[in-house]
């Protein structure tokens, strides 16, 4: 059963924010299976990508060898952290833009706490570490009934 569903597009004005979803999981719920992606993961524009790289050189030019375009692609980053009521279940700070976590009591995703799925308010945050261009991200949340 799906628990929570959003999609919505961050500008780079969301640059360095978190994003909070809170949502409800009901009792005899034994597994939950979190869907996430955003795209893009690289910025498209080269000529932005480079003049963003160029404006980096200049603020940190001490040690900077070599020309903007060594430095492509840039890329966008958003992770995402959980907690249920009452504790931190973990946080996949990857690369990829595209993951499938799944939590239940015998078994989590690397960097998931394994352990019952407690009923109630849980929360789910993006952290936007680094966004260059318009970036849209899907959201979901399933929950697996215990049989």
């Amino acid at each position: 059963m799906i628990l929570f569903q959003k999609k919505s597009v961050l500008s780079v004005k969301d640059d360095k924010t978190n994003i909070i979803h809170k949502f409800s999981v009901p009792e005899n719920i034994g597994a939950l299976k979190i869907k996430y992606e955003y795209s893009p993961k690289e910025v498209a524009d080269r000529e932005l990508a480079v003049n963003l790289i160029k404006d980096c050189f200049k603020k940190y030019d001490e040690h900077i060898v070599g020309r903007p375009s060594d430095y492509l692609p840039v890329k966008n980053l958003l992770t995402l952290s959980l907690d249920d009521k009452k504790t931190y279940r973990g946080a996949s700070h990857r690369q990829s833009n595209n993951q499938e976590i799944l939590i239940s009591a015998d078994n989590a995703t690397a960097g998931y706490e394994k352990g019952d799925i407690t009923p109630g308010q849980w929360t789910a945050v993006i952290s936007v570490h680094s966004i260059s261009c318009d970036v849209e991200y899907k959201l979901q949340v399933e929950g697996e009934e215990i049989q």
